[in-house]
Order: structure tokens, then sequence, then C-alpha cells
């Protein structure tokens, strides 16, 4: 009977603990997002692939609500990011540096790690985990878990005292991992760094703005993981083979892939291609068109995006 009555109240309490483990993994992540916006740190972390490491540095400063980052690479030629608020710089070897509008520095964290937590709500699960060390620091560990097999899953230490990431893993559904972002050194200042002083004061080059064209956009999904939306949409010349495609990139706030739609080529491309690093590649032949799906997603979820792809009526 005591058995029968323990196992009744587990069965009762544990919608309770699991909302309330949610609640506390969902603050954490908030905290984190207040974090990588507010305050004044340096990062020093290295980016892991099957394939490649990847050593970098990272400074972030805030003046007036205003934020300035750096990202250096610190192996091979020169090749930097600046953040200056809602535009980003980028610097490189034998390149002419140019700006693009963006409120993020891409190649790092995932975007909404800084802003949007509450978007993924939806399609995600927060799951508050243990703590372990990571560079020298307490670190809480909070899982991303998609509801669903469509997409992957994060898991993300937070520093304790700051609720900076200090170390972000992408797994697939295995849980064998696919890449790590992984801190090595974190510091944390009252103000801003004077390289980011510096940084702001000079001038940099204007954003180039590209003119805006009303495009209709001439394709429509039969199937897509539910919160998946077109965050952008456009025609232009295939870099390399001089053929026009259309392209279309997707989201759910989390994952991306792209779309790229164009006639059927004489070489036949793969049905699908998964590197080490998650990204995969799935493309489907309709008639004439080729489309041709990207994006670090599991490749049934690509292909099954490129198989259910029709022209818009």
């Amino acid at each position: 009977m005591l058995r029968r009555i323990l196992i009744l109240v587990a069965l009762t309490m544990a919608p309770i603990v699991q909302a309330a483990d949610s609640s506390a993994a969902r603050q954490w992540l908030e905290r984190m997002e207040l974090a990588l916006n507010h305050h004044n740190f340096q990062l020093s972390l290295v980016q892991m692939q099957r394939d490649q490491i990847r050593a970098m540095r990272y400074h972030h400063g805030v003046f007036d609500e205003a934020q300035v980052a750096l990202l250096e690479h610190l192996n091979g030629p020169i090749k930097s990011a600046i953040r200056l608020d809602d535009k980003v710089v980028f610097i490189e070897h034998d390149v002419q540096p140019y700006g693009v509008r963006s409120d993020r520095i891409p190649g790092m964290l995932p975007g909404v790690f800084a802003g949007g937590i509450a978007k993924l709500e939806p399609h995600y699960r927060f799951v508050e985990g243990g703590r372990n060390r990571v560079a020298g620091r307490t670190a809480q560990l909070i899982r991303i878990v998609s509801g669903d097999p469509y997409r992957f899953q994060y898991r993300v230490w937070l520093d304790v005292e700051s609720a900076l990431p200090l170390r972000v893993d992408l797994v697939d559904q295995e849980n064998s991992l696919l890449e790590q972002l992984l801190v090595i050194e974190l510091h944390q200042f009252e103000q801003a760094s004077p390289l980011l002083i510096e940084l702001r004061e000079r001038t940099w080059p204007e954003v180039m703005e590209a003119p805006e064209r009303q495009l209709q956009q001439r394709w429509r999904f039969g199937w897509l993981p539910a919160g998946f939306e077109v965050q952008h949409y456009d025609q232009h010349m295939l870099l390399g083979l001089n053929e026009p495609v259309e392209y279309l990139a997707l989201s759910d706030g989390l994952a991306e892939f792209s779309v790229y739609i164009g006639l059927a080529g004489r070489v036949t491309l793969p049905g699908n291609v998964t590197a080490g690093n998650g990204l995969a590649l799935a493309s489907a032949v309709h008639g004439e068109v080729e489309v041709v799906v990207v994006g670090k997603l599991p490749v049934e979820t690509l292909a099954n995006v490129a198989e259910n792809i029709y022209p818009a009526k």
C-alpha cells in the first residue's frame, strides 16, 4: 500500500516539478540575455568542431545603452568583426573593411541568446541540470531541448556569478557532440575597455545598403518543422557559377537553414551530405528545378523540406 501511495504522489508531483524546473531554467537564460547585452567583459575561447579548432577573443562594452563588441580570430590570417550597436564591420587580410546592418556578430553565439529567448518556448523546453567547473568558475548547466526530432539541442553552461555563457555544446539526437564553444578565461570590468573606446571613436566604412526590391515569393512549403518562418527571400546570381538562383532563409529563432532554387544542372548533386559539425545538405529535383537545402539540422529534416516545396499559386 505504501509503495502504491508513493507512486501516486510521484505521478501527481511530476508535472509541478517539471514546470518549476523549466521556470528556473528560463530565469537563467533570461539572466544570460541581460548579461550579454549590459555587461562589460572579455572572453578568451575556442570553437571546436570535429575537423577544426578556432581560437578567438571576444570583447563587449556598453556606452550609454549603445553596445560595442570585437571578435578576434587569434590564429592564421587577420580576421576580426567589430559591432557598433546595429552595425558590424568585417576586417580581413587583403580585403577592404566593409560594414553590414546587424545587431550581432555572426559565427559565435546564436543571436537569440542575446535577445528573444521567450520566442523559443513553443518549440523548445528549457531544462535545468547540474553544476560543474568551466574556466575555473562554477557553472550552471541549462539544456535547450527540441520538442520534436527535427532539430538539434543545445547544452549551455552559465557562470553562476554573472550568467555569461562559459560553454555551449550543439548535440544531435544521440547526444553526440557536433560543435562546442568553450571559454578559457572570463574577465569582467566596471567600464568598457580602452580598446573598445578606441574602436568606437574611429571612423568605419558606411553600411552598403542593398536597394529594396519588392519580390513576390514564388514558392510555398508543403512541410516545415513547427516554428520555422521565412526571414529573407531574394533572387541573385550564384557566386562562382554565374547562374541565377532564388534564395530563402528560414529560422525558428535558434536553428536556421537556407534554401537555393534554380534550374537543374548537368552535374547531379548527392541526395544528402552530413558534415562532422552537424552542417547538412539535402537536394531534390522537381522537373527542371533543383532545390538545395543547407543548415545545421538533421539531414532528414532538410530532405523533407527539399522534397516538399512547390510553386506558389
